[in-house]
């Protein structure tokens, strides 16, 4: 008998893993008897996770539940996620002093679907559910820094939320504004070396921007999905641009207490190794934004 595929209708993707592969991911991503992780580094995890999603998606599921989605709920109810979107705006461009950095340009259109995003980077207290020796006898309300990119997309993994995309980080941190807060007003929004002290400072203590988004700018550089390419704006696409091409740097955003105010553009572009750490580097968390009813009984997206 042969079976005729729907049309529009692809097959489940699934590569059967080799028996030792299979093994290997098996024991990365198992407890020890009494609950505590077997692996902890972050690298480790996220190329097991990765070899986990290529062979398909049951096998990902079963394999990454203990690990990562067990429980997983009261955690990420206490992450204070902001709606942001549907959105049409245009991301990069030449600043007013003409001064452009890492690929900022061409200026380009971009489409976004509605999404969550965390109202405050990542603080110690919320990081510590995840590794609970990274930041002991810190304030547990200063944000998670000293973090990779492989840390902070495991920690949202473990949530079942993300990193934002580069061009949801930018839209998100404008506020719905085609411009930055002039340099006079930027000290009410920003930790930056012109006011901070040369310290970090408790998140949310500044003012949020339209979204009620706090600390967008400043305070630390902030981890995105994306690789780094300087020249990824001249073929980004128009809707949900994630540029997931293969590259050993990851971008980062939003400049720190450590950086002059000119560091804290909403189109300034930086980028490190995603193995790299630094005290002024941490992130925060999104997720797609969930479908609601409608009152005709129909399916559409969180406005």
């Amino acid at each position: 008998m042969s079976v005729t595929p729907q049309d529009g209708v692809r097959p489940r993707r699934f590569t059967r893993p080799r028996p030792e592969e299979l093994a290997r991911v098996r024991s990365v991503l198992s407890l020890h008897p009494d609950g505590s992780p077997r692996e902890t580094r972050s690298e480790v995890l996220y190329r097991a996770w990765q070899a986990c999603r290529a062979w398909g998606p049951d096998i990902e599921a079963e394999l990454m539940y203990d690990r990562f989605d067990a429980g997983r709920e009261e955690q990420r109810a206490a992450m204070d996620l902001v709606p942001v979107g549907p959105a049409r705006f245009e991301m990069g461009g030449r600043p007013a002093d003409g001064y452009t950095y890492h690929g900022e340009e061409p200026a380009h259109p971009v489409v976004l679907k509605p999404f969550l995003l965390g109202r405050t980077p990542v603080t110690n207290a919320q990081y510590a559910q995840w590794s609970p020796g990274h930041a002991a006898g810190t304030d547990p309300q200063l944000p998670v820094t000293g973090v990779t990119w492989y840390d902070a997309v495991m920690f949202g993994r473990w949530l079942g939320l993300r990193l934002p995309t580069e061009a949801e980080w930018e839209y998100a941190a404008r506020g719905g504004s085609a411009t930055d807060p002039a340099p006079a007003d930027l000290a009410g929004y920003a930790w930056h070396a012109e006011n901070a002290g040369g310290r970090l400072h408790a998140v949310g203590g500044l003012l949020p921007n339209a979204f009620g988004l706090h600390d967008m700018q400043g305070s630390v550089w902030e981890w995105c999905q994306d690789t780094y390419s300087a020249d990824f704006y001249a073929v980004s696409p128009l809707h949900d641009p994630l540029n997931e091409t293969e590259g050993a740097h990851r971008v980062c955003r939003g400049g720190s207490f450590h950086g002059f105010h000119d560091m804290c553009r909403s189109t300034l572009r930086y980028h490190e190794p995603a193995d790299y750490w630094a005290p002024d580097l941490g992130f925060r968390c999104a997720m797609d934004a969930p479908p609601v009813a409608d009152p005709k009984g129909q399916s559409r997206h969180v406005p």
